[in-house]
């Protein structure tokens, strides 16, 4: 075993798990390692000026390579501003190793913070390295924990002494487990005896099935069967948005996704919550009748909130896939005929839902500002069949979605979780997995604000991104969010709205120019194409100060 400093000890982990990319802002705290980056010019360090931007790079980077990303911040004070969004990475399943420097073990007398605890809430796994001998097997272990599903980030503090002190130490990496479990096969038939008596099934998908296994099975399934399709935390291209059996993303809080969950007799939910939403609403979304089948590889997803019928634990892609071999071997020719005439009904619905959005896009191009319609309808038209989005736009998210209507893997990603602040960061962190791809991030103006400093590390680190800033001079999800709360309280919708708008103007442009990056502002839909498509091909960072309509 080679006799190292704690501090090459870990360096060399990073070498060894197939680090290229550690997303860091530093401090004091992790002064050794920061001394001996230059001798470890393969592990390209991507200074940010906030700690959120960085966890919304490994976001971003996770999602996009199938990699487990780095990030290292520093101490209580700044690791804390990471933790906030680290909070959803727990909750989605993103993997990511959070590394953080601490004071000397020495220094218990004096004080020292456990940040172990402090990040324990928000992790998978947390630990702390107080002596060098410990560096090669945590880290190990660290990544492992990561990326073995359930997967989810990681945090592992190391004291200032274990960078210094000397040990002897094996760098060896952790085991890449790429077994994606299949269901048990009499779940699977149990679940298609189910499906196949359905006279309204539905499918239900989530990001886990795109993570554990591809939307292949989901298509097959819902063709076989029939099924009107939905997404519910679903934000990634789990199901393809163009095809005809698709319907749209559930929110729980409206009526009419509330409305197609009572309505179905057999749901078939696959790596998603059931079902996941911030308001409470009494009694149960599934209705007395009907029978819900639950697929996930987290057991614990497994009939948390709803009542589950028939719980099935495996890749929910994979089993999908098992369900759709299975299904077609079992429907007899009258069920064929059924599902048929289901799936002739939900493409009807699905095409009356995408000429709605059309028309209203299409008055959206008229008016100035333009509607957040328009403007996804005008990126639609101009983005390049490669370009690679991240959809951040909140309020105008869904528009952006239904102009889009991604139906190619790895085309497109948006936020999971509740928080604000994830768009900037995530797509850097996406353009760096897809170098060769045109990469634009749809941005909100709130969440933009969040972690604005990541327009520096666009510039400088020279990631060539495109940020699309939604500019409606306000919070405008919460004002859709406060009629929620007032229509599930039976109260009148409100007059006004206290806090939520922004009547200092919020100049995008001055700030891009500020960090030395290109920005432009657009006001009508025309403008907004020529602009788009400029800062595509100009190859270099850019910001399009985006002025859209902020009417409910």
């Amino acid at each position: 075993m080679p006799e190292l400093a704690g501090k090459h000890a870990l360096l060399k982990m990073f070498q060894a798990e197939g680090i290229r990319h550690m997303f860091g802002q530093p401090g004091t705290s992790e002064a050794p390692m920061m001394d001996i980056m230059p001798e470890y010019p393969d592990i390209g360090y991507y200074l940010v000026l906030q700690e959120g931007v960085a966890v919304g790079m490994a976001e971003g980077y996770a999602r996009a390579s199938g990699e487990v990303p780095l990030v290292s911040l520093h101490i209580d004070n700044g690791m804390a501003n990471g933790l906030s969004l680290m909070i959803d990475m727990k909750y989605s399943g993103t993997p990511m190793v959070m590394t953080v420097g601490n004071k000397d073990i020495r220094k218990m007398a004096a004080g020292r913070s456990d940040l172990a605890e402090m990040a324990r809430p928000f992790a998978k796994w947390s630990t702390e390295i107080t002596h060098a001998e410990q560096m090669p097997s945590v880290m190990r272990r660290a990544f492992q924990e990561a990326r073995t599903a359930p997967t989810g980030p990681v945090f592992v503090a190391v004291s200032a002494n274990a960078f210094d002190d000397v040990a002897n130490v094996d760098i060896l990496p952790s085991t890449h487990v790429r077994a994606l479990p299949s269901a048990d096969q009499n779940a699977v038939e149990e679940a298609c005896a189910l499906i196949a008596g359905a006279e309204r099934p539905i499918l239900i998908v989530g990001d886990r099935v795109s993570e554990y296994g591809d939307a292949d099975g989901a298509v097959r399934l819902a063709e076989l069967a029939g099924m009107k399709t939905y997404g519910h935390s679903s934000a990634a291209m789990n199901f393809p948005a163009a095809h005809p059996l698709w319907q749209g993303g559930l929110n729980m809080r409206l009526q009419e996704a509330v409305d197609a969950v009572r309505a179905a007799d057999v749901i078939v939910a696959a790596g998603c919550p059931v079902f996941e939403d911030f308001f409470y609403q009494p009694g149960q979304f599934v209705a007395a009748d009907s029978k819900l089948i639950h697929i996930d590889i987290n057991p614990g997803e497994i009939g948390k909130s709803e009542p589950t019928d028939l719980g099935i634990v495996g890749a929910p892609g994979v089993a999908l896939g098992q369900l759709a071999d299975q299904l077609s071997e079992t429907l007899s020719g009258s069920q064929i005929e059924a599902a048929k005439g289901r799936a002739e009904q939900a493409a009807q619905e699905s095409a009356a839902h995408h000429a709605a959005f059309l028309e209203l896009a299409a008055k959206g191009m008229k008016s100035s500002p333009m509607t957040a319609a328009a403007m996804g309808k005008v990126m639609a038209d101009t983005l390049p069949e490669d370009a690679v989005v991240y959809n951040d736009g909140v309020s105008s998210a869904g528009f952006v979605f239904d102009a889009l209507q991604p139906s190619t893997p790895g085309s497109y990603y948006d936020c999971r979780g509740q928080a604000i602040g994830w768009g900037i960061g995530a797509t850097l962190g996406i353009k760096l997995a897809n170098m060769d791809r045109p990469t634009v991030g749809v941005i909100g103006d709130g969440s933009a604000m969040m972690t604005i400093q990541g327009l520096y590390t666009a510039v400088n680190s020279n990631i060539p991104v495109v940020y699309v800033m939604c500019n409606n001079s306000s919070y405008k999800v919460l004002k859709i969010n406060m009629n929620h709360y007032h229509r599930l309280n039976k109260m009148p919708l409100p007059e006004h709205y206290f806090g939520f708008d922004f009547p200092a103007e919020i100049d995008f442009v001055a700030q891009a120019k500020a960090y030395g990056m290109r920005g432009e502002r657009v006001e009508n839909p025309a403008d907004f194409a020529k602009a788009l498509d400029g800062a595509i091909k100009s190859g270099e960072p850019a910001v399009l100060d985006v002025m859209i309509d902020a009417a409910l």
